[in-house]
């Protein structure tokens, strides 16, 4: 595992000239809340603005004409004209250059031109060259993302792009342009936010989010042809190797419309048609489309919101199975993992382990584990417990005698899967789950983490680690300051790795996280020093939200659907219904902790 300096991963690694039919996959990074463009996730709640480029002038020098060109090709909406009156008409015809982009940290400058003859006296041809510090590349389609070496922070040393000029009528035009839009971080801001894709786990029971960039000023119908075109092929981005879709391979779009509130999507192929037999799969695609369209209403420019689908196949509408003869849907069978659960765990001061349902006041004791405990996790079932004595770890049956299984771990979480997740040092291990209910563990092995993003010290302690309800992602703290999200994938095979997103938080002012748990499908709350204080962060890389905390804090757990709780450096257990950080005493205990 290789582990350097965090980068800092711009919103603006996404496309900036997008064709309104598509969306962009999302590489951001932290700390997130510098970007107001990312609230938009949520909500339309930032002013947007629009650069008006300008027209060539006359007897613009080639370096002016550059410069125009990139203005106005970054200048996403109605001004992609005025961008081709830049380009000569041979150029013009065959500039398309989809969703290929180069995001600059600084940059992109245009240079001085360069002529053939070496002046600029009856010079019919110029060369002009881009310098800049690369932040990022996205070539081809969805997800292709890259980060130059050293995260940005140096020129980049791949080849510069160069544009082309020549005369025409006198004045100057570009004869050959760049494959990809080059644009600043600013560009990207004003004209994107966020939207979601869902697939599906490798089990096909649940939903995983896959945070995508839409463009601000695209109407309801074209955002939705753009993000059902993604849906029909899985994600190559992080989540590439750990999600899947349910639309067959070969499966084609003849239409999406929009009639009132409900999104038709009118699915064609030889393979789709074969597959609008299966119940199963079409309520699969159903959910992938229901849950995708719903959280496209917030984007859209138009105020309008889709609350309803109806798939059609060759135009004939598919009806659920429980749809009661109506093929318009407005909810899905298959949804995103929250891991609700109304139980918690603790443990006393004197080492007893207890549970508490949140609706009731009485505490029922479960084991006694003795003194020392600093950290448990309780399996998503119930079933099985994990503890750490120090850096020890134990495992068993929950209620029963735990088994030691080494030392050196700091962190522990376990799956969906009853598999247990537990950070050594800078390593992740996975011991998978027995096929008999009196072995708690079977196999342990070693999961490969596999970090395009570069972090500076390979070295770096992973100091908290937890699984999602969905079992496909993970969040971990690195080096005790970033925050990570990843993906697993292979969790069966011989080789489990996790591929880590763009989007990671870097704690501020010198703080430092000391407790992590997810909160529903698509965020996690965080405890970090100094201060208690207690964040949540959404993993699509929105704005993050402070919560109150209260003096003292030591860990925190969470539940979607439950009250936060967290415990007290004097022996408290506290809890925050809201979660507004009205905290409330509840009894004496540490270490608590929601199953997962």
């Amino acid at each position: 595992m290789k582990l350097s300096r965090p980068v800092r991963v711009l919103a603006a690694l996404l496309i900036a000239g997008v064709c309104a039919t598509g969306c962009v996959s999302m590489p951001t990074g932290g700390p997130v809340q510098s970007y107001p463009v990312t609230q938009a996730a949520d909500a339309q709640n930032q002013p947007y603005v629009q650069v008006v480029p300008q027209s060539p002038g006359v007897g613009w020098l080639p370096s002016q004409i550059v410069q125009g060109f990139l203005t106005a090709s970054a200048s996403f909406g109605n001004y992609s004209q005025v961008a081709l009156e830049y380009l000569t008409p041979a150029a013009r015809a065959g500039w398309k250059p989809s969703w290929s982009a180069i995001v600059y940290k600084a940059g992109p400058n245009v240079t001085s031109p360069s002529y053939p003859s070496g002046t600029v006296k009856n010079a019919q041809t110029a060369t002009v060259q881009i310098t800049g510090t690369v932040q990022a590349n996205l070539q081809g389609g969805y997800g292709s993302y890259s980060v130059p070496s050293a995260a940005g922070s140096a020129p980049s040393s791949d080849p510069q792009p160069v544009f082309k000029l020549v005369k025409v009528g006198g004045q100057w035009r570009i004869a050959e342009a760049p494959s990809e839009f080059l644009l600043t971080s600013d560009s990207f801001k004003n004209d994107y936010q966020l939207s979601k894709l869902y697939f599906l786990n490798p089990d096909g029971n649940a939903l995983v989010p896959d945070p995508v960039y839409v463009p601000v000023t695209a109407s309801l119908p074209e955002l939705m042809n753009g993000l059902v075109s993604d849906l029909i092929t899985a994600p190559t981005d992080w989540l590439g190797g750990a999600t899947k879709t349910a639309f067959p391979a070969g499966t084609k779009i003849r239409g999406v419309s929009l009639n009132g509130v409900t999104a038709v999507v009118n699915l064609t192929g030889a393979a789709m048609v074969k597959a609008s037999a299966d119940n199963g799969v079409m309520q699969q695609i159903s959910a992938q489309l229901f849950n995708t369209l719903y959280s496209v209403a917030q984007t859209s420019s138009s105020g309008q919101a889709v609350q309803s689908i109806q798939v059609e196949v060759n135009g004939t509408p598919w009806v659920p199975p429980n749809g009661q003869n109506s093929a318009v849907q407005q909810s899905s069978q298959v949804k995103p993992a929250a891991g609700a659960s109304s139980v918690f765990y603790y443990v006393t001061k004197a080492g007893s382990l207890f549970s508490q349902n949140v609706t009731e006041t009485q505490p029922a004791r479960v084991a006694q584990l003795g003194t020392g405990v600093t950290q448990i996790a309780v399996s998503p079932d119930g079933s099985f417990l994990a503890a750490l004595r120090g850096s020890t770890l134990y495992t068993g049956v929950l209620g029963g005698t735990l088994a030691k299984r080494g030392t050196g771990y700091t962190s522990i979480s376990w799956d969906v899967n009853d598999d247990l997740w537990a950070a050594q040092g800078s390593q992740i291990q996975m011991f998978r789950s027995a096929v008999g209910q009196r072995q708690v563990l079977g196999d342990v092995v070693q999961v490969n983490v596999v970090n395009p993003y570069s972090f500076e010290n390979p070295n770096a302690t992973l100091s908290l680690l937890r699984v999602a309800p969905d079992g496909v992602r993970v969040a971990i703290v690195i080096g005790g300051t970033t925050l990570a999200y990843g993906a697993i994938s292979g969790q069966d095979g011989a080789n489990p790795q996790i591929t880590l997103s763009p989007v990671q938080e870097q704690s501020v002012n010198a703080t430092t996280f000391t407790s992590l748990t997810w909160y529903g499908s698509d965020d996690v709350i965080t405890l970090s020093n100094p201060g208690s204080a207690v964040t949540e962060y959404p993993v699509s890389g929105g704005s993050a939200t402070s919560i109150s905390s209260d003096f003292g804090m030591e860990s925190i757990t969470a539940s979607s659907g439950s009250p936060l709780v967290a415990s007290l450096s004097n022996g408290d257990l506290v809890s925050d219904v809201s979660p507004q950080g009205a905290w409330m005493t509840i009894t004496d205990g540490s270490s608590p902790a929601y199953p997962g």
